[in-house]
């Protein structure tokens, strides 16, 4: 029975982008938010993630193998797991029109999945150094372009799924302010997404 999962598995595979951590940096204007950038192997196309400065720091001490992060719930949990295991599971980051992006970590052997939060998805993969990948989905319809040589808060485009809600409503007057009405309902559409998700 394990053989037939491990083929469900390699075919999950091939449909799958591998992704890489890029950078994670704050958002200046954003009072706390963060940007974790995922690129696939190309290092053409860039997922944006949205987090908090908590869980920045805990990654950049993560991926400096600092000794404050040895001491992390992260570290500490998956320490409890037999590190052999590792290989057995990979994180996918999917999307619909109505969740935005999320994250899933699944069992290659069992084909268990379970759902994460997306920044904690990164943060769990770099920590057990578990392979991340995306659908063909994410890659043509969320993601953006990647400029490895300019990689600031200012230059990274980010999705309108990924802005915070106070940053939804700023790009949402200045859309209209610029008279670009394209733009504004999009903005608009994901502002009542979010409603719509919130009253469930």
């Amino acid at each position: 029975p394990s053989r037939g999962l491990g083929d469900v598995y390699k075919r999950q595979i091939m449909m799958l982008y591998k992704l890489k951590l890029a950078a994670c940096f704050g958002i200046p204007e954003a009072f706390g938010t963060c940007i974790i950038s995922l690129v696939d192997e190309s290092e053409k196309r860039a997922l944006s993630i949205m987090t908090n400065e908590y869980v920045a720091e805990q990654l950049k001490a993560c991926n400096s193998k600092t000794s404050d992060f040895k001491n992390d719930v992260v570290s500490v949990l998956w320490t409890l797991f037999d590190r052999q295991n590792v290989d057995d599971f990979y994180l996918e980051f999917d999307a619909t029109p109505e969740r935005g992006v999320f994250a899933t970590l699944v069992n290659k052997i069992t084909n268990e999945r379970m759902s994460i939060k997306t920044d904690q998805a990164v943060l769990l993969s770099v920590a057990a150094d578990i392979e991340m990948y995306t659908t063909e989905l994410v890659i043509k319809e969320i993601s953006t372009p990647f400029n490895k040589n300019d990689m600031s808060s200012t230059s990274c485009a980010v999705p309108i799924s990924a802005l915070p809600d106070q940053m939804l409503e700023k790009a949402l007057d200045s859309a209209i302010n610029e008279e670009d009405y394209e733009t504004a309902s999009a903005i608009r559409d994901e502002i009542e997404r979010r409603k719509g998700k919130k009253s469930e």
